[in-house]
C-alpha cells in the first residue's frame, strides 16, 4: 500500500554582531505519516548545521500525536568538519497512517567572533526510510533555511 512521510518543523534564531548577523537552526521537527498506508520502516532523520554556529545538537522531548512518548530516539552518528556537523538520528517507531511525531531540539551555539566566509545552511530530512516502491513522493521529504545572514 502506498505511503508518505513528511518533515517539517519550528525554527529558531540565533544572532550576534548586535543583531545584525543571524543564524536559524531547528528546535522542533515533525514527521507526519501521510498515509494511505503505514510507514515500513522505523523513522530516521539527519539534521545539517554550521560548526562556525552550533556546538551540538539533541532531541530532548518526544510526542506521538500530541502526547509525551518515548520513542527510542537515538544517536546514529556525527560528523564534524570545518564546515558541516551533521547528526543522524533514528527512532523505534513506525508510523501509520495519520500518525504525527514531534522532536523537540536543545541546540547549543557558540558565538562567533565576526564575519564569516561561508556558512552551512541548515537541513532536516528523512534517512534510511529504504527503497520503497509504495513510497509516495510528496516533495516534503526535507526541511531547510537559505536566509541566514554571516557577512
Amino acid at each position: 500500500m502506498p505511503w508518505g512521510l513528511e518533515v517539517s518543523g519550528v525554527w529558531s534564531r540565533y544572532e550576534w554582531a548586535n543583531g545584525t548577523r543571524w543564524y536559524y537552526f531547528p528546535a522542533q521537527i515533525t514527521l507526519q505519516s501521510v498515509g494511505p498506508g503505514p510507514v515500513p520502516a522505523v523513522a530516521a532523520f539527519s539534521i545539517a548545521l554550521d560548526p562556525q554556529v552550533v556546538r551540538d545538537v539533541s532531541v530532548t522531548t518526544t510526542r506521538l500525536n500530541h502526547k509525551t512518548h518515548d520513542a527510542g530516539v537515538r544517536l546514529l552518528s556525527q560528523t564534524r568538519t570545518a564546515s558541516l556537523l551533521e547528526t543522524r538520528w533514528s527512532t523505534r517507531i513506525k508510523l501509520k497512517s495519520g500518525d504525527r511525531l514531534d522532536l523537540g531540539l536543545e541546540v547549543r551555539t557558540r558565538k562567533p567572533t565576526g564575519d564569516l566566509p561561508t556558512i552551512k545552511h541548515p537541513s532536516v530530512g528523512l534517512i534510511d526510510m529504504g527503497n520503497h516502491v509504495t513510497q509516495r513522493q510528496t516533495g516534503q521529504t526535507l526541511m531547510s533555511r537559505t536566509d541566514a545572514v554571516w557577512e
